[in-house]
């Protein structure tokens, strides 16, 4: 499979390769010198800052909402391109990859022009409150309570594994709004300003002395009904749209970018790569790639990705675990010491988390055995 491109779009990614090498560059030497976290994250903000000044930023948002108008094609090219020059993900990936596209699916055209545009410029930034201490891959379990109070809304409970909010502006948050409801009904989403009265934010250490997680606890802090992010207590499928987001469309750079890696991985290990091995991390970066097109073919159709998202995310976080792994294996020892692997050693811990986030495998295989296969579901006492 494959797309053929035209004019404009040849045009539109010849220039994104001009402009790519002196701004990564810049950037990395930027990030170089960045010597904390804080200022680490700074530099990811004024990457995605760079990308929208150069406009490549919002490509196929409508101009309407600060987006460039352009379609599917155009934003595949461009993952395509930052994925294989290896550039970074930037800082405000869940505005730009979760909240943006669900507030233009779902959101009123008020939240659309107050939202977006500050999204494509990554002038504010987003965290997202889904999982709870009692609601992790079963999201539906949430707890956090959201009580009418004239014409906005009091939220209170707690939220855990917030990435990067202690930088965010914005939460996109689930609460449940009719506890009397199934589980699976009765919640609602809520776009949530990090600095509104009664949230507190606190952070959780990694053991590596990294910040990158944190608890977010919400004691009747009042949310405008405009702030509401769909119709009330059809929360679930909003959110089911927005991990669909995540699982699919979102992670078009990966296949790119993991052939970078494994081209790195290939020159650093010479005679100690296994041609057999290599060969089938090949392979299953082409299956990966074909996942890729037929995703941006059935967009770009107008068509629902759905339950097929879930293929996706366990296509490219298992083959990225799988090809990290081969390289530690096959490298030994120096995988650990030599620090010219430094950089792939980075990214064989992060993928141990690719296989979690955005829901675990085991949860993925459980969507498509329900909706794609249609076998038979084991009972569920919960299960409304």
């Amino acid at each position: 499979m494959k797309i053929e491109l035209g004019t404009d779009q040849i045009a539109f990614r010849e220039r994104l390769r001009a402009w790519l090498p002196q701004a990564l560059a810049d950037h990395r030497s930027a990030a170089a010198a960045a010597h904390d976290e804080a200022t680490a994250f700074a530099t990811e903000v004024a990457w995605e800052r760079a990308l929208a000044q150069a406009g490549f930023a919002g490509l196929h948002w409508p101009e309407a909402y600060g987006g460039q108008g352009l379609g599917i094609t155009e934003h595949y090219l461009a993952m395509v391109e930052l994925g294989s020059a290896m550039a970074p993900e930037g800082a405000n990936n869940i505005g730009r990859e979760l909240v943006g596209p669900i507030i233009l699916a779902r959101g009123t055209e008020d939240q659309k022009h107050r939202f977006i545009p500050r999204i494509v410029a990554c002038d504010e930034i987003w965290c997202q409150g889904f999982s709870e201490p009692q609601a992790g891959s079963d999201l539906a379990a949430v707890a956090t309570r959201a009580v009418r109070d004239g014409d906005g809304w009091r939220l209170s409970g707690q939220k855990v594994w917030t990435s990067y909010a202690q930088y965010a502006d914005w939460c996109i948050l689930i609460a449940r709004t009719d506890p009397d409801a199934p589980k699976h009904k009765g919640l609602t989403l809520f776009l949530v300003p990090m600095d509104a009265e009664g949230l507190t934010c606190r952070p959780i250490r990694q053991i590596t002395g990294k910040h990158t997680f944190n608890e977010l606890f919400l004691d009747d802090v009042r949310v405008p009904d405009a702030q509401r992010l769909g119709p009330v207590n059809e929360g679930w499928g909003v959110a089911q749209g927005v991990l669909a987001f995540e699982r699919g469309t979102t992670r078009l750079y990966r296949q790119a970018r993991f052939a970078a890696e494994l081209d790195l991985m290939i020159d650093r290990l010479q005679d100690r790569a296994d041609p057999e091995r290599i060969g089938r991390l090949h392979a299953a970066l082409e299956v990966l790639r074909g996942h890729n097109l037929r995703i941006v073919s059935r967009v770009a159709a107008g068509q629902a990705i759905g339950a097929e998202a879930s293929l996706q995310k366990i296509a490219w976080s298992e083959l990225h675990m799988d090809m990290l792994r081969a390289a530690q294996e096959m490298a030994g020892v120096s995988f650990y010491a030599d620090p010219d692997w430094a950089d792939l050693r980075h990214a064989y811990l992060q993928a141990q988390a690719e296989t979690v986030y955005a829901g675990a495998s085991e949860v993925q295989r459980t969507i498509i055995a329900d909706r794609i296969l249609n076998l038979p579901r084991q009972p569920r006492g919960d299960r409304a």
